[in-house]
């Protein structure tokens, strides 16, 4: 169907300079974003582009797949993560401008080692631009070799201070930076971003503090709220849901306001739902209805359907009961290891399974990341090509092989963690292009950014979601983390188009391990959803 923009839309579409967009959720944001930078990319020269910044790689090759579509060459531009854009565009070509070295010879980690984290002065989560100045830990880690996630950020905020070649590169190549998940910025992610805005680059940013629910990395849903009230902004809220079933709406809305308005509808389509037993037990009793209604064609096909919870062990114990077809989808050992090797040696095996198809998408990729001569894309190419049809063992004698062609040296712990791969079909599937069959089974936090006809929502015990302390003496429960709960819980609702379903299970597993009887969560007691269920 062609888009029809709403009267919101336009305005947000339309609007020629800086501008920060509050969206709902199912509000389409990301169409908005996608006319708003083929609209730019008409304007600007041949060799200019944009850049787009999403917070997921999914979501980055949505935004550039809906681009083009509509829009001219986009080889000018970049889309990804907002780490990806600073190594890549920031800090291999230009870091060593100001701290000398060589950012090439340089080893990418997310985690630091006790040895390496001895080297600051204090301990850091997501440092920003004055932490960086202070703190000589930052330059020695960099000069033994080493390039930290979390400060790349930083990182790019100093180049940018620092480097007027950096600065001419930017302002030639990009006329315009685009930002989705604001209120998921950190501090220094927000400098950023202001950063290449100082530089003449029109900025857009887009987010929603209800959807705020990674703090716990550092991120700071406040700062959308700054930009919102900056002269230098003009403010478009789209607030109509476009996504979910009025009933789900006004669920979803009631638990964040009490007194908000209600839109009219014909019928409920949020359930809430009591099961005996443990997640694994009401998992057979999901697992028919979830066969009925694929047969009685009431949802396109199980992977439709999402079951959804707080925590991994709710849903470890879910897939024990489940009796059709799923995806657990979870980080797999070589996401936990977080280093350039280990993120390789993913991307190969997403190709060698299917979830990557092209090969050639593959070696654009690793060669825009790894600055590659135009011969050695050719034998890059074939290597990735045999991979397809390689034994396990062969698998990781070819990655290894492509690991020298990248200049990238390879820990044991990146090997083990590929054979523990190789070992487990449910570790395997994460890799496998989705088959329609398969529920989609996540945490509320992966759920981020997808939708689906269904949602089960698993976990609604008290003192499993919201998390609840315990404090000796105190009559009165406390929830220590809310508000980020209660906007995950909110995510979670606003996923279904069709249908959410609620599920208290009669019996819940304390962190001792001992089996309790289970009372309704917090969530399920509020009293302005009252009426808005059946």
């Amino acid at each position: 169907m062609p888009f029809i923009p709403t009267e919101q839309q336009k305005l947000a579409i339309a609007y020629p300079d800086s501008l920060v967009v509050t969206a709902c959720p199912g509000s389409g944001k990301t169409t908005v974003m996608a006319e708003k930078i083929s609209a730019a990319l008409k304007l600007s020269k041949n060799y200019q582009g944009i850049i787009g910044i999403t917070f997921t790689k999914k979501a980055s090759a949505e935004l550039k797949k809906r681009c083009s579509s509509n829009a001219k060459d986009l080889k000018s531009s970049f889309f990804g993560t907002i780490d990806s854009f600073c190594y890549q565009e920031l800090i291999i070509p230009f870091i060593s401008k100001v701290w000398g070295g060589n950012p090439r010879e340089c080893t990418v980690v997310k985690k630091l080692s006790n040895e390496q984290a001895g080297l600051f002065g204090g301990a850091y989560s997501s440092p920003n631009i004055r932490e960086l100045d202070e703190d000589i830990g930052f330059k020695q880690l960099y000069l033994q070799n080493t390039l930290w996630m979390s400060s790349f950020s930083a990182l790019a905020v100093l180049i940018l201070r620092e480097s007027l070649a950096a600065q001419n590169y930017i302002v030639a190549k990009y006329t315009h930076v685009f930002m989705d998940e604001y209120q998921d910025s950190s501090e220094t992610q927000h400098d950023l971003f202001l950063s290449l805005k100082s530089l003449g680059l029109v900025a857009t940013a887009v987010g929603d503090t209800d959807q705020s629910i990674f703090k716990f990395r550092g991120s700071c849903p406040e700062l959308l709220n700054s930009l919102v009230n900056s002269p230098g902004f003009k403010h478009i809220h789209l607030d109509e849901n476009h996504r979910c079933h009025p009933s789900i709406t006004n669920y979803a809305n009631r638990l964040l306001d009490p007194n908000c308005n209600l839109l009219v509808t014909d019928n409920i389509r949020v359930s809430r739902r009591v099961i005996g037993g443990l997640p694994s037990d009401a998992a057979e009793t999901v697992s028919k209805w979830i066969t009925s209604w694929t047969q009685e064609k009431n949802i396109g096909s199980a992977s439709r359907v999402a079951i959804l919870a707080r925590s991994a062990n709710i849903l470890n114990s879910v897939c024990k009961g489940l009796t059709c077809d799923y995806r657990l989808i979870s980080d797999t050992p070589l996401d936990s290891i977080g280093t350039e090797c280990s993120d390789l040696f993913s991307e190969l095996l997403n190709y060698k399974y299917g979830a990557t198809q092209s090969a050639q998408s593959l070696v654009d990729s690793l060669s825009i990341r790894y600055l590659l001569i135009s011969k050695k894309p050719k034998a890059l190419t074939q290597l990735i090509k045999s991979i397809r049809q390689a034994n396990d063992g062969e698998f990781i004698e070819t990655s290894l092989l492509i690991s020298a062609e990248l200049g990238l040296r390879v820990k044991p712990e990146t090997i083990e963690a590929t054979r523990e791969i190789q070992a487990s079909d449910t570790l395997l599937k994460t890799f496998r292009p989705l088959n329609d069959n398969e529920v989609q089974v996540m945490t509320l936090h992966k759920s981020k950014g997808l939708e689906f006809d269904v949602v089960i929502h698993f976990g609604l015990e008290e003192w499993v979601f919201p998390f609840r302390r315990y404090i000796e003496g105190s009559r009165s429960p406390v929830y220590p983390d809310l508000e980020q709960e209660t906007n995950l819980h909110y995510v979670g609702i606003t996923r279904a188009e069709k249908l959410c379903v609620l599920i208290r299970t009669g019996l819940r597993q304390n962190s001792y391990g001992e089996v309790k009887s289970s009372q309704p969560s917090y969530f399920l007691t509020l009293p302005q959803l009252e009426g808005l269920y059946t």
